[in-house]
């Protein structure tokens, strides 16, 4: 059998919303919902035309979803997460374009160190051992399974403590 009859045989159904390409890597870590509106008046929440939408999930925000992280964990890993952006050259756009500061008193070099800083005294606070941890899921964005020698049920409950221990500290 050729290629070309294989793929003849192949069917997808389609989407009734487009939500964008659907290979592997555009939709890994996506997540589709539907659209719901409240009714002001019943409180109710109604998807009439059965709208969706995907978004982008990050993996603490899925063991949050999964109860694996405290919600007070989740928040100091998105602040960690935010005051790490001061700490990457990650937006070269950024650095490009040139921002009108005569409307308001905004600096964004001001607010790359106060983030930097922000950083640099989280990460002190996350005990040394939690710390590859936390690097690996809040500011790299990957799966505690995907961490080396994290191949087991119980390495996985080994690093999922230290991180939950790293993020807890941040909430003192």
């Amino acid at each position: 059998m050729k290629a070309a009859d294989r793929l003849a045989l192949v069917t997808l159904s389609r989407a009734p919303w487009d939500l964008g390409p659907l290979t592997p890597r555009q939709i890994a870590g996506k997540v589709i919902e539907p659209v719901t509106t409240v009714d002001p008046k019943t409180g109710k929440t109604s998807n009439p035309n059965g709208v969706i939408r995907t978004r982008r999930e990050t993996w603490v925000e899925r063991y949050l979803r999964k109860g694996k992280l405290s919600a007070a964990q989740a928040n100091a890993a998105e602040q960690l997460a935010e005051a790490a952006q001061g700490r990457r050259g990650r937006d070269m756009l950024a650095a490009m374009v040139k921002v009108d500061t005569s409307a308001s008193d905004f600096d964004p070099a001001v607010a790359h160190l106060d983030r930097r800083r922000r950083f640099h005294a989280m990460w002190a606070a996350i005990p040394a051992s939690c710390r590859p941890a936390v690097e690996h899921v809040v500011l790299n964005d990957h799966s505690l399974r995907s961490m080396a020698g994290c191949n087991s049920g119980k390495a996985e409950a080994r690093y999922l403590d230290r991180l939950q221990r790293g993020l807890e500290a941040l909430t003192r």
